[in-house]
């Protein structure tokens, strides 16, 4: 199952989606096997998930580049 229901992100490992979780206390719901050497895994998450802004998002914007 795919969509809004969860959000999927790459990782190293298990305990890389369990820290994840942890810290920003989302719900981790299975971790998945992928194809690559170095995010060998996709930790999958209820809900939708979403980092939080970092400090550099929140003082720059796309609209003060110039073309």
């Amino acid at each position: 199952m795919s969509g809004l229901d969860e959000t999927f992100y790459a990782a190293t490992n298990k305990e890389c989606c369990e820290e994840m979780a942890d810290r920003h206390n989302w719900s981790l719901n299975r971790v998945e096997p992928t194809s690559n050497d170095i995010l060998s895994v996709d930790c999958v998450f209820d809900g939708y998930c979403e980092f939080p802004q970092s400090r550099m998002d929140r003082t720059q914007s796309d609209d003060s580049k110039e073309d």
